[in-house]
């Protein structure tokens, strides 16, 4: 996966955020193509929340972001005394259930909140199928009986579409959001055409840690030139996906069993 040049700014958006920002530079970075196992889809963040008693960290759901609390108090009998406080939020990425929010702290001080992300259920009337039969053309007249290919164009994670980029040729193009992920940080695999995008980041320093996590998936239609599938990182933390597509030239058939 490499970066395309860009002087625009991003934020973390996934399956787990954290508040790093990142500038786009000048050159490409490689992020490599790997096969890694796939994991289930939860927003988490762990923060470490040392110092603080844990009664004292609140957590809440405002405006699709969490926000974290917290405030220590010490004070002595000459009357001195000390405050700390803390407040992180964190975006909730699409589809977080943010009604089972949990959280809690660790007995090493680490402070979690997780809260799981629903696949959306595509709910499409008879109608509004038959309204994407120009989009389906593309894929051909001898498209696979088993493959969902309304499911894939309708997927709000990746955005699939099917280019005719002309000269018989045509190209698969999607885009995932990844803001505050760094190319070195994402790995895209694919295997049995299903494309898979994980993302990992870590922040440390001398008073907090962070995590931040991400995993989404799609089954790519047959067709798909998954050799020759590149990734880019835009300025606008929009992970951009492509790959040749050409169309199958026969109806695949599938044998009835006795």
């Amino acid at each position: 996966l490499t970066r395309r040049a860009s002087s625009s700014s991003f934020h973390t958006s996934g399956n787990v955020n954290a508040n790093a920002n990142a500038t786009a530079g000048n050159n490409l970075l490689s992020i490599p193509i790997a096969t890694v196992p796939a994991a289930s889809e939860k927003f988490r963040v762990q923060l470490n929340v040392a110092g603080f008693n844990p009664d004292t960290i609140k957590t809440r759901v405002e405006d699709r972001r969490v926000i974290v609390e917290g405030k220590h108090e010490e004070r002595q009998t000459n009357g001195d005394f000390s405050v700390r406080e803390i407040r992180k939020s964190y975006d909730l990425p699409e589809h977080a259930d943010s009604a089972n929010l949990a959280s809690f702290v660790t007995p090493n001080n680490m402070l979690v909140v997780e809260v799981p992300i629903n696949a959306p259920q595509l709910q499409r009337r008879a109608s509004q199928t038959i309204a994407d039969s120009q989009a389906l053309s593309l894929f051909g007249q001898f498209r696979d009986p088993i493959f969902d290919y309304p499911g894939f164009i309708a997927s709000a994670d990746f955005r699939p579409r099917l280019i005719d980029i002309g000269n018989g040729q045509k190209s698969i193009k999607m885009a995932l959001a990844v803001k505050n992920y760094q190319p070195e940080q994402i790995r895209v695999s694919v295997k049995n055409n299903q494309l898979l995008v994980q993302a990992e980041h870590n922040y440390n320093d001398n008073n907090r840690s962070e995590r931040s996590f991400l995993t989404k998936s799609i089954s790519l239609p047959p067709g798909t030139q998954v050799d020759q599938l590149k990734s880019f990182l835009n300025g606008e933390g929009q992970l951009e996906i492509e790959a040749p597509f050409i169309e199958p030239t026969q109806m695949r058939s599938i044998e009835v069993q006795h």
